[in-house]
């Protein structure tokens, strides 16, 4: 009978390390998808800032080449003709 109470105490005593091992498992896996969803949350918004970066540069660098090849005057008016054309080009495309 001794015997058996000292298996039942072992069993006992190794349930409860593993439901406290669950446990502490469980808490480490909700903290770390939170920091996932941060770090998902930070890539994402560094990737929008990104493209934006990109477009401001392709702006700046295609005004700095026209205004190099025609001048300042002349570049604002291929600037404004190429918009014209863009925006026909949206027109035509949405109908």
């Amino acid at each position: 009978m001794a015997n058996e109470q000292i298996l039942i105490s072992g069993i006992e005593y190794k349930v409860r390390k593993l439901i406290d091992e669950n446990i502490h498992l469980k808490t480490e896996n909700q903290k770390l998808l939170e920091k996932l969803q941060e770090v998902t949350d930070k890539v994402n918004n560094l990737t929008k800032e990104l493209e934006t970066n990109k477009n401001e540069l392709f702006k700046y660098t295609l005004a700095n080449t026209l205004e190099i090849e025609f001048g300042v005057e002349e570049g604002k008016k291929k600037i404004d003709s190429l918009i014209k054309e863009i925006d026909t080009c949206i027109e035509v495309l949405s109908r």
